[in-house]
C-alpha cells in the first residue's frame, strides 16, 4: 500500500501544472501543495485582522481537544449543527461574506481574484468561481479558521453533498468528488500538520471504534501517509472527500490560522466551483 502522492511546488511553477485539479478530482493524484501561493503583505494583513478580530465564533464548542474557531458558517457536521447549518444561517453567511473578507483581508477582491487565479490555475484555466446559493447570493468562497494551541480536527473524511443545505448547490456539479482547499496564514510554532492516509472513507474495512468513528490509533498502525507541513501563504487543495485525514494537535504559544472550503467540477469538466 503506498502513501497518498502530493505534488509540491512554487507558484511560480503553477502554469507547468494545470493538470493537478483534474487528477485529484478523477483520483489519479491525492493533492497538491503550492508554496508562497499568497503575497507577503497580504498575508500580514489577514494575520493581523484575524489576531485582533471580535467575529470568531466556536461551532465545535464542548469537543474535547476538538475545538475549532470559524468566522463564516461553513457546509460541514459541527457540534451546533450536527446537520450542517441550516440553509437560512447559511445564506446569512453567505450575504455577509464579501464585508467579512475585506474585513480581514482590506480588500475583499484581491483576495478573491488570488483564489479564483489559483484554482483556475491548477485546474488548466478553467474558470473557478463560487455557484449560485438562491436568487440574491452567491455561496461563500471560504471561511476562516484557528486552531488554539492543543487543539486538533480529528480523523474523517469530507463526504457532506449529503447535507440539507447542498440541495442549493445547482445539479451542474459533480457531488461524486468534495476536493478540500485551504491556505494558511498563520503556521503553528510546531504541531498542525495536515496529516492524510491511504485509507478511504468509503472503505467497509477501514478501523473504526464501536462509537464508529473512526480508529486514529489503528489507522496510523495500518495506513501509510503522507504528512504536509505547510508555512505562510501556502495552499494545499487535496482529495478531502474520499481520503481519511486529520490534522494534528497545534503545538507553542500562537494559534494556526487558515482560510478555505471545498470544490468540484461542473460534470462537464467545462468550469470549477468552491464553496466555504
Amino acid at each position: 500500500m503506498n502513501p497518498p502522492r502530493f505534488l509540491d511546488f512554487d507558484a511560480a511553477a503553477l502554469p507547468a501544472h494545470g493538470g493537478a485539479y483534474a487528477d485529484i478530482h478523477a483520483g489519479r493524484l491525492t493533492g497538491a501543495v503550492v508554496r508562497n501561493a499568497l503575497p507577503p503583505d497580504l498575508v500580514a494583513r489577514a494575520v493581523a485582522a484575524l489576531t485582533n478580530s471580535t467575529a470568531w465564533t466556536s461551532p465545535n464548542r464542548g469537543m474535547r481537544g476538538g475545538e475549532i474557531r470559524t468566522i463564516g458558517d461553513a457546509a460541514t457536521p459541527t457540534f451546533t449543527f450536527l446537520r450542517g447549518p441550516p440553509e437560512e444561517v447559511y445564506a446569512q453567511s453567505a450575504a455577509a461574506h464579501a464585508e467579512r473578507t475585506a474585513s480581514v483581508f482590506g480588500d475583499a477582491d484581491e483576495a478573491m481574484t488570488q483564489v479564483r487565479g489559483l484554482l483556475s490555475g491548477l485546474a488548466g484555466g478553467r474558470p473557478a468561481a463560487p455557484p449560485a446559493f438562491d436568487e440574491q447570493h452567491t455561496w461563500p468562497a471560504f471561511n476562516f479558521r484557528a486552531l488554539d494551541p492543543g487543539e486538533q480536527i480529528f480523523t474523517h473524511h469530507d463526504n457532506h453533498f449529503g447535507l440539507g443545505v447542498y440541495r442549493h448547490l445547482d445539479p451542474a456539479f459533480d457531488r461524486g468528488t468534495l476536493v478540500s482547499f485551504f491556505f494558511t496564514l498563520q503556521a503553528p510554532v510546531s504541531g498542525g500538520e495536515l496529516i492524510v492516509y491511504a485509507a478511504k472513507g468509503d472503505d467497509p474495512d477501514v478501523p473504526r471504534l464501536p462509537t464508529r468513528f473512526l480508529d486514529t490509533a489503528a489507522i496510523e498502525a495500518n495506513y501509510p501517509a503522507a504528512r504536509i507541513t505547510l508555512g505562510a501563504g501556502d495552499l494545499v487543495i487535496f482529495d478531502a472527500g474520499r481520503q481519511v485525514h486529520r490534522v494534528g494537535p497545534v503545538g507553542g504559544d500562537r494559534p494556526r490560522l487558515t482560510f478555505g472550503g471545498f470544490s468540484t467540477l461542473a460534470t462537464d469538466g467545462s468550469r470549477l466551483a468552491f464553496w466555504g
